[in-house]
């Protein structure tokens, strides 16, 4: 494999999802859209954003703890030097990104805002036919078999 080999990811995900979040929220405010029921029970969108958001803060952080004890890149254009499936790899192939993902919904939860969902799954679906797929395509060259059984026992997303 080429010393400069790496995955071929040309926008950071943060980015996505915020340019999502920005969108979203921008579409809402033209249109003034709000999430229906939003008056009945818009009450109940922080705590449910809240119930999104501390789980997603956890994974977050438990699993940047595991990037720096294997001494591995969270940048996802550079060569990762360590296949890391213990933590919640067992559970998932892509906890930042399912820990962004979360966070996403909580902001439109907490916003009451649909365009934000809206640009949620547009993001989701990039992240997972364009940045998942160049990273995984690098970590098939880069681990070989062993991404390969790890690929087969383990989901993408959940």
């Amino acid at each position: 494999m080429p010393a400069n080999d790496h995955p071929q990811v040309m926008t950071p995900p943060p980015l996505l999802h915020l340019g999502g979040l920005l969108i979203g929220y921008s579409v809402d405010q033209v249109f003034g859209w709000q999430l229906p029921l939003t008056r009945e029970y818009g009450h109940l969108f922080g705590p449910a954003a809240l119930v999104l958001t501390v789980p997603a803060l956890i994974l977050l952080v438990w699993t940047l703890l595991l990037f720096m004890r294997h001494r591995t890149t969270v940048m996802p254009h550079r060569a990762a030097s360590h296949l890391i499936t213990s933590g919640p790899f067992r559970f998932t192939r892509n906890p930042i990104y399912l820990s962004f993902a979360l966070l996403h919904a909580a902001t439109a939860l907490s916003l009451s805002s649909p365009g934000m969902l809206v640009a949620l799954g547009i993001v989701v679906f990039v992240m997972d036919r364009h940045v998942i797929a160049a990273e995984e395509a690098f970590h098939a060259r880069q681990f070989g078999p062993a991404w390969q059984a790890y690929r087969d026992k383990v989901r993408r997303w959940l």
